[in-house]
């Protein structure tokens, strides 16, 4: 059975567990210009998870997938600049920090907004997506927000078809086409 549990109600065992971390850190493939492959998100970003703004989809102690969002000038990322600078060295480093942080920044003007969602390929098909979108939403209710916003890449059918069909609508397109991405609202009580 498949539970949905807030990442900061895990024992830190549990966090500091470098397969959980991957699970959170593989999201965000658009930006491995900036951010690298796989295995370089992870240690980049790995141990600066705000596990507060993560929940996880459960299924014998293994994560099959996450839901991660923002609010308050908080996301699921403590951003630092150490890691990149260790990674990429200093200049390249403080460049695709500072790049990294103005694609962070630009997200805040959404009062609550589902950063990120993935579920792990076995997983799929089983209605995990739409619990952890309905999880994510009864978060947003429960923090006193109305409305949820999530920003969804143009070229994603799969996911925007699962955000419409948890009730979100699109909204107008943006007269700035970077990053190539369409927003999309719904309100935070559960759909009908």
């Amino acid at each position: 059975m498949v539970t949905i549990v807030l990442g900061s109600t895990l024992a830190p065992a549990q966090t500091a567990d470098p397969a959980l971390q991957r699970v959170v850190t593989q999201g965000r493939g658009s930006l491995a210009f900036i951010l690298g492959n796989t295995a370089c998100r992870q240690r980049l970003l790995g141990t600066c998870i705000n596990w507060d703004r993560v929940l996880l989809a459960m299924e014998q102690g293994q994560a099959l997938g996450y839901v991660a969002f923002k609010h308050h000038l908080r996301g699921p990322f403590a951003l630092r600049v150490q890691p990149f600078v260790q990674e990429f060295g200093r200049i390249q480093g403080w460049v695709r920090f500072a790049a990294f942080c103005l694609s962070e920044y630009r997200e805040w003007r959404y009062s609550f907004l589902l950063y990120g969602l993935r579920v792990n390929k076995p997983a799929r098909n089983r209605g995990i997506g739409s619990a952890l979108v309905q999880a994510c939403c009864a978060q947003a209710a429960a923090d006193g927000f109305k409305d949820v916003f999530l920003e969804v890449p143009l070229n994603n059918d799969r996911a925007r078809a699962l955000y419409l069909h948890n009730g979100f609508r699109l909204l107008r397109k943006r007269w700035v086409p970077f990053p190539p991405v369409r927003s999309m609202h719904r309100l935070a009580e559960p759909a009908l």
